[in-house]
């Protein structure tokens, strides 16, 4: 089953040089191109295959933003030790790092048309299911007033990849998100928050055929931000 896991190593040095090329490069300081970048605290619930096995957990991360004419790319970090609840039946904590990145083009009025990709790990690889999938969807952000941005986002997750095995149906995975962002010190400081929700319906091989064993998140974050 290794195979079928993403590199989540890998993906976050990757990720770590664009954010740094980014940030030096001085064609991303024009006045039409925005860049950010922050410390984050998290904070989740994970469900797998039933309530009984529930998890809840805090952590720490860090979220890069930037913006450049119709596109903008949105790209999160974090770690989350999740720990079972007491109502659970489980009694094995975890730690699960997840690298979400969000790419976004510009439609009409709030729309945005949003393309990505999700890697979650978890550790130690058998107390959970470490995955990936593409995710696909649409983008709405809203302004509440001066400097207070809040945004709406949902869409499926295709092709997803589990360390344990298993399949969903073409439309059985689906992600949901609320955040809110509000300026500070002229737009150089932002403090923001986000929920993101995420519903899989996966089904494993058993002994009478294809047994469900869904898996569930959600996961929110709360930070401060730079921007440039």
């Amino acid at each position: 089953m290794r195979t079928e896991r993403w590199n989540v190593g890998t993906m976050e040095r990757l990720i770590a040089a664009v954010v740094v090329l980014l940030s030096i490069f001085p064609s991303f300081h024009l006045s039409a191109q925005h860049f950010s970048i922050g410390p984050e605290v998290a904070f989740g619930d994970y469900r797998e295959v039933s309530s009984d096995l529930r998890y809840r957990g805090v952590g720490g991360g860090a979220r890069a933003t930037v913006t450049w004419k119709k596109f903008s790319a949105d790209v999160a970090i974090s770690k989350v030790t999740y720990k079972p609840t007491s109502t659970g039946t489980t009694t094995q904590q975890f730690d699960a790092r997840e690298v979400d990145v969000r790419l976004r083009y510009y439609v009409s009025g709030p729309i945005s048309a949003e393309l990505g990709f999700i890697n979650r790990k978890a550790d130690p690889e058998f107390n959970a299911q470490s995955m990936g999938a593409i995710t696909a969807g649409a983008h709405m952000g809203y302004l509440l007033g001066p400097g207070v941005h809040m945004a709406l986002s949902g869409g499926l997750m295709f092709g997803p990849r589990f360390s344990g095995g298993g399949t969903i149906s073409a439309l059985g995975a689906l992600h949901l998100g609320l955040g809110l962002t509000v300026d500070a010190l002229r737009g150089r400081l932002r403090f923001n928050g986000d929920y993101d929700f995420q519903r899989i319906s996966r089904k494993t091989n058993g002994a009478g055929g294809a047994l469900p064993a869904p898996i569930q998140q959600a996961l929110g974050r709360a930070g401060i931000a730079v921007a440039f």
